[in-house]
């Protein structure tokens, strides 16, 4: 093997290893590989670099997530804050009925957006129910001990009794006025019969103040129905009650329906066939 040979006229003479070391003129050398002779501090740099790369990366990284979680932070606030506006509204005997109701839904749209940012509603240490971090590691799928807790009070299970061949759920509506409604998802809005309205109006649970209009539907075989639609200030089912609920009014000895302006504002609910009941979750509503 020939000695390579550096300004200033030095030879130098390889020693034999995997990658050889040479020295000039003061200068670190190394030959990587046949032919190929570097500064060794070129090579340390280059590590070095490296380094700094991975280093940067890291704090990149952990920089991007800490303001995620701030963003993340600040947005369950601003939903917090809504779902407070939304909830007085909903709640202020004040409210005209059709403001009334879309507070009430815009308070249970919030209710979930909170719950899917691991946010719990519930009483906290003595004080009033409200919404605080759930805790726990939600990525790991396991809710903490507060959540279950929370999710506990806001679930309720009513059985359904058989009336007429069919299953219908027990309800009182407005306070006064027992009804028996059955589940129907296909139904956009809960029904009632129009004796049930009359009751209502009697014992003055049902007001002009109430009254929505009149409304147009079309019914699965094509056909359209022309009904009132009318708020009920509340629909309590075993220990729960949903208020500001649109309802409309339909012919008299017709089936009361318990339709989507009830079932979409709950978290969640099933039907148990083996138990037969109804389980139902409606968080931030107590």
């Amino acid at each position: 093997m020939r000695s390579p040979r550096f300004a200033g006229g030095s030879t130098c003479i390889s020693q034999p290893s995997q990658a050889d070391h040479l020295v000039s003129d003061g200068i670190d050398f190394v030959q990587v590989e046949r032919g190929s002779v570097q500064p060794a501090a070129i090579l340390i740099g280059a590590e070095a670099m490296r380094s700094t790369l991975f280093l940067a990366t890291l704090s990149a990284t952990l920089l991007w997530e800490a303001a995620a979680a701030q963003a993340q932070s600040q947005e369950a606030a601003q939903f917090v804050a809504q779902w407070q506006r939304s909830n007085a509204a909903c709640r202020a005997p004040a409210t005209p009925a059709l403001e009334a109701i879309a507070a009430c839904e815009q308070r249970d749209t919030y209710s979930k957006l909170l719950s899917a940012s691991n946010y719990c509603y519930g009483p906290v240490e003595g004080a009033p129910a409200g919404w605080t971090p759930c805790g726990g590691d939600p990525a790991s799928g396991t809710p903490s001990a507060k959540a279950l807790r929370d999710a506990a009070l806001a679930r309720a299970t009513e059985r359904f009794q058989r009336m007429g061949g069919v299953f219908v759920l027990p309800a009182t509506v407005n306070g006064t006025s027992t009804a028996y409604f059955i589940v129907d998802s296909g139904a956009a809005n809960v029904q009632i019969p129009e004796e049930l309205a009359e009751e209502m109006k009697r014992n003055g649970t049902l007001t002009e103040a109430d009254s929505l209009g009149q409304r147009r539907f079309t019914l699965a075989d094509g056909s359209g129905l022309q009904q009132r639609i009318v708020r009920l200030r509340s629909i309590r089912i075993g220990e729960r009650t949903m208020e500001n609920v649109m309802a409309s009014v339909s012919p008299a000895r017709s089936r009361a329906l318990l339709g989507q302006s009830f079932l979409r504002r709950l978290s969640s609910w099933k039907i148990d066939n083996v138990r037969n009941s109804i389980e139902f979750e409606f968080t931030g509503s107590f």
